[in-house]
């Protein structure tokens, strides 16, 4: 694999002329999303996330910067050039874009059309990328008569039509409910693991980058706040965006309590076995738990823990939490 193979931004900056002056929706952007990786773009309204997902394949031109597809900066491409390249990258919106006159399979077919693809050869890539979202049932049927999750599987159906490297998810799951969202969630996983697709997802959701994203980036006032491997990002947040979307209710946890705080992280790789009772038992120490979030993701366990203990027992719990492999920051 090549060592350009992957998408990069390099001083992307985007701004859009307003009666008050120019506003600015990106600014000195800088992000290597490396591939074949599931890469998670997360931040409040309005931070900038979905005008940068549609500046990587310029569905939005950046202001200045570069966007380099595998070490070509696609910002200096001819426009025939650039429609090529853009049959690698799939795109999966919010809000699924079908054409409500032509029925699934046609949805799907649409891009193999356009790139002048023999019929046989169209129907027959249909066919396989039904069966892989699971509507081969559904081919003959229109968007009218399918659920939003159904809408969306075509979507992703189409996207993946022409072989694309890179998929870019906007907000792709905002609208389904949480079950539909979870299937939804797990095919993109899925179709990542199986093809080596890069998938880029924007999203304002937690759930979702802890359920799929391999990478994470924190988007805060149209600049990279964060950047990192979710499991450290998610373990250990270090700017005060990132604290206030993964671990909200924990800054609020905080002003309770006496003793000496221990905020204990869990990032699947430590040990499953009920830790405060083995604290309980083998250290002769009654902690007090202010606030618990955790939750089991593939058979590991996720989350945040703070407590508090007597500050005189404080050395013999550090030491214990040593031996047991769990991570934990004094607040």
């Amino acid at each position: 694999m090549s060592n350009i193979s992957k998408i990069q931004l390099i001083n992307l900056t985007k701004t859009y002329p307003s009666p008050a002056g120019d506003v600015t929706a990106l600014e000195n952007i800088d992000l290597t999303i490396p591939d074949g990786s599931v890469f998670g773009i997360i931040g409040l309204s309005g931070a900038g996330k979905s005008t940068l997902v549609r500046c990587i394949n310029l569905l939005e031109r950046p202001t200045s910067g570069q966007v380099l597809i595998d070490g070509e900066d696609i910002t200096k491409l001819p426009k025939k050039k650039l429609l090529r390249l853009r049959r690698n990258i799939g795109m999966i919106f919010q809000g699924f874009n079908l054409l409500e006159q032509r029925t699934v399979e046609a949805n799907v077919r649409f891009p193999l059309e356009l790139d002048r693809i023999p019929r046989d050869k169209a129907n027959a890539r249909v066919a396989e990328l039904l069966e892989m979202v699971g509507l081969s049932d559904k081919a003959k049927s229109y968007p009218s008569q399918l659920s939003g999750g159904q809408k969306q599987r075509v979507a992703i159906a189409r996207a993946l039509a022409t072989n694309p490297k890179y998929v870019l998810c906007d907000e792709a799951t905002s609208a389904l409910d949480p079950t539909t969202t979870e299937s939804i969630l797990g095919l993109i996983k899925d179709i990542n693991k199986k093809l080596g697709v890069t998938v880029v997802v924007i999203t304002h959701e937690m759930r979702v980058v802890e359920s799929i994203c391999t990478h994470v980036a924190v988007i805060d006032n149209s600049r990279i706040a964060e950047v990192g491997l979710v499991s450290e990002v998610f373990s250990f947040p270090q700017s005060e965006i990132a604290k206030q979307l993964i671990i909200p209710n924990l800054i609020r946890s905080l002003s309770g309590g006496e003793g000496t705080k221990l905020r204990l992280v869990f990032n699947g790789e430590g040990t499953d076995e009920p830790i405060i009772s083995a604290l309980a038992m083998e250290c002769r120490v009654a902690a007090n738990i202010l606030y618990a979030d955790t939750k089991n993701i593939d058979g590991k366990t996720f989350g945040h823990m703070v407590i508090t203990v007597p500050e005189e027992t404080t050395a013999k719990v550090k030491e214990f939490l040593d031996a047991h492999n769990v991570s934990y920051k004094e607040e």
